[in-house]
């Protein structure tokens, strides 16, 4: 059964969820608009005057009572989405992955249109809302992830961080690539027989690693050739601390 009519403003949430959200029957999305498109008509010609979204909302709650194409689903979607609305109602939300510490070691914050996006896609059975607010979404297969609220100020100040996390391990990068560069070959991608080492960064971790193209009738000169001894070597006597990764990358911690 639906529930009672939202207010204007929760009836324009629900129907921008509703367009977003993933449909296995794609005509669904062109249903919504194409109701919502004859709600504003009506509105234009009547007289009297009428929230075009509310209006259109019970449309929707009378569509999916009955036979039409892809009433059934449209129905889960509304209910996903109201479950959604009802159970996010903090702006700001810190996010973690239970057993992995928060997003790898770096906390990361979510707004609520985010949430309210993703709660909606994975549908109401799979979301919970604690009695702190907290949100926990849980994956098909095991684990979950956990969104606690925090204010505005705790969000600035996290994103800040984050930001300046981020900026460092892009100098970082930089000065790594920038170092090996002036010792060994670095790999061109223009080459379409590109062959070198690679330098990536990502919010934690600087990785060099080596790349080819082809495949080489030679040595390994990654490994055989003495390249990546010579990248560690190097990195150390930059006071780097350098890890060796099980696929044979070096792995340099922001």
């Amino acid at each position: 059964m639906p529930s009672p009519v939202m207010s204007e403003t929760d009836a324009n949430s629900l129907l921008s969820l509703l367009r977003s959200a993933p449909f296995s029957a794609p005509y669904l999305g062109e249903t919504i608009d194409r109701i919502r498109r004859s709600m504003q008509k009506e509105a234009e010609q009547a007289r009297g005057s009428f929230d075009v979204d509310v209006e259109a909302l019970r449309r929707l709650d009378a569509y999916v009572t009955g036979l039409g194409p892809g009433a059934a689903e449209l129905g889960r979607r509304l209910s996903d989405a109201r479950h959604a609305l009802e159970a996010v109602r903090h702006d700001h939300y810190l996010w973690l992955t239970v057993g992995q510490g928060a997003s790898g070691g770096t906390a990361q914050v979510s707004r609520r249109a985010e949430l309210l996006k993703l709660a909606t896609a994975v549908g109401s059975s799979r979301v919970a809302a604690g009695p702190t607010g907290a949100i926990v979404i849980t994956s098909v297969g095991s684990g979950s992830t956990v969104f606690r609220p925090v204010s505005p100020e705790v969000a600035h100040q996290l994103r800040g961080a984050a930001r300046e996390r981020k900026e460092a391990t892009v100098r970082r990068t930089t000065a790594i690539r920038d170092l090996l560069a002036q010792h060994v070959r670095m790999v061109d991608w223009s080459d379409p027989q590109a062959v070198g080492v690679v330098v990536d960064g990502s919010d934690t971790t600087v990785t060099v690693s080596w790349w080819e193209s082809h495949v080489a009738g030679g040595p390994n000169l990654w490994t055989e050739g003495g390249v990546r001894l010579l990248c560690t070597a190097l990195l150390a006597d930059r006071g780097y601390t350098v890890t060796l990764a099980g696929d044979g990358t070096l792995r340099i911690a922001a």
